[in-house]
């Protein structure tokens, strides 16, 4: 549960300020805005975290301006979750973070809190 609310924060925090700026008082996204049919139930368990994590890596993508599959730590300044943990994150100290090492820092980070 800790890892989906990491990674849905990680999400808000990487969205576009326009995206942000439609957020509902309530914090959550008006109907228009939802990429889900109105009929469709809510992802929950399993596929809510693979949901989670292909948004994850979709703004990782888009982080990634070069396209060499990882990110710099100048890239990383437009994946703010990414930027602050760039550290802990780039456990080789290679000044590059792929999305394998994104993956396994929030997997360790999981383990640890529990």
């Amino acid at each position: 549960m800790h890892l989906l609310i990491l990674l849905l924060s990680a999400a808000h925090l990487a969205a576009p300020a326009s995206a942000q700026g439609q957020i509902g008082a309530d914090a959550q996204l008006p109907p228009a805005l939802r990429n889900r049919p109105a009929d469709t139930p809510p992802a929950a368990g399993a596929a809510l975290r693979a949901q989670a994590l292909a948004k994850l890596e979709e703004q990782f993508r888009a982080a990634d301006t070069d396209g060499n599959r990882s990110l710099s730590r100048e890239e990383a300044k437009g994946f703010g979750f990414v930027a602050r943990h760039f550290d802990a994150i780039d456990t080789r100290g290679r000044g590059a973070v792929s999305f394998d090492d994104l993956r396994s820092y929030l997997t360790q980070a999981k383990t640890e809190r529990r």
